[in-house]
């Protein structure tokens, strides 16, 4: 049996303002040319299927779309929910979807739910466990945990789960390993970690554990306890990490085999740094000029229309940094503010007047400001 894990499409994301419909389409099919060459026959969805709660119309008829061709390939699709979606949402449906090989479990029924698909004479069963809190569950089954740990350690040991069988786990939550935690990128909440820390070895008795959560592809404590990432980047911070998909290789022998397949964007995300007149002459390696750019501006004289320009030479130019002595002085000014009511005033002008001037405040003309100074305190 072959099957693939995904997690963190974040369907309708908006980056800086752009929207990234198009590139998720694009990666959409990208990943189901991937299923047709490996033949998957399982595709687990780890949950962020959106970005928003409620979504917009276009991302809803993007997965519809995506759905409905994986069902065209009968290809099994498994799909929990991520903090990020709707619970009551996502799964509208899923009783009637069943029939054609969607499995959804958006919301905490009680128990972690499972589905069995045979591999020959081995049942391989998928545990399904969506986004939860520990109030969630402590008001469902009546209990008292006080952190994701205890909750999740509470429900795992309260399944059964048969070690002669090959079992995996479908979850989205913030797996670490002992002080090690997952690496983060901009585009996830800050809320994340803390509190949400669950310990990879409460997922002991799970052959593999496919997680959603966080954005760039890593294993945490083992390799069978892994996060696939986004299938896109969505901040900056992720520019030089690669995108994939996880695929899992089982043998009815329960020997699992683990590979990786690259994802290619319609538009990558990049950085530059040069001045105007650099990017203009194409003195610079300019690369795909359609990727979605943060341009760095090293122009020590005064820009005008600097985005205007940039976009000629960038049209998807999503951010504009600067980088010169004037910028850097800004910088320490703004560095300092915290300071500024505990400094003389005086001195203060002083230090302002011979960076805009590059001379010193004369004696007479200190004088004169010392002077007014006194009659404002007054």
């Amino acid at each position: 049996m072959k099957i693939l894990h995904l997690a963190d499409l974040h369907l309708g994301k908006r980056v800086n303002e752009f929207s990234m419909l198009e590139d998720q389409r694009y990666i959409l099919n990208q990943i189901l040319d991937i299923v047709e060459e490996e033949a998957v026959e399982v595709v687990m969805i780890c949950g962020d299927v959106y970005d928003k709660g409620i979504p917009p119309v276009d991302a809803i008829e993007l997965l519809d779309d995506f759905l409905w061709k994986l069902a065209e390939k009968d290809c099994r699709t498994l799909m929990i929910s991520g903090n990020h979606d709707s619970g009551d949402r996502l799964g509208f449906g899923k009783h009637l979807f069943q029939n054609s090989n969607l499995f959804i479990v958006s919301q905490f029924s009680g128990e972690i739910e499972k589905i069995t698909i045979p591999c020959g004479n081995l049942p391989v069963n998928f545990y399904m466990l969506p986004f939860v809190k520990p109030v969630i569950v402590n008001q469902s089954l009546g209990i008292h945990t006080q952190s994701y740990q205890e909750c999740l350690r509470y429900l795992i040991e309260h399944t059964k789960i048969d070690p002669e069988e090959m079992n995996l786990l479908m979850a989205h939550q913030f797996v670490t390993a002992g002080k090690e935690n997952p690496e983060l990128s901009d585009s996830e909440t800050s809320s994340l970690g803390g509190i949400d820390n669950v310990d990879y070895r409460i997922f002991d008795p799970f052959d593999y554990v496919a997680l959603g959560h966080i954005h760039k592809p890593q294993a945490m404590g083992r390799p069978q306890v892994r996060y696939s990432g986004s299938i896109l980047k969505y901040s900056f911070s992720e520019i030089r990490k690669e995108k994939e998909v996880v695929l899992l290789h089982i043998e009815e022998n329960k020997k699992m085999e683990m590979s990786f397949r690259k994802l290619k964007p319609l538009r990558d995300m990049r950085e530059i740094k040069g001045t105007i007149r650099q990017l203009m002459e194409g003195e610079i390696r300019l690369g795909n000029q359609e990727d979605y750019m943060q341009v760095t501006l090293t122009d020590e004289e005064e820009l005008r229309d600097a985005i205007g320009k940039v976009r000629t030479v960038f049209p998807n130019v999503m951010q504009i940094c600067l980088e010169n002595r004037r910028y850097a002085r800004q910088q320490q000014i703004r560095a300092e503010e915290q300071d500024i009511l505990h400094q003389d005033p005086l001195q203060l002008f002083a230090e302002f007047y011979k960076m805009q001037n590059n001379i010193e405040l004369e004696e007479e003309e200190a004088e004169k400001i010392k002077t007014i100074f006194e009659e404002v305190r007054q």
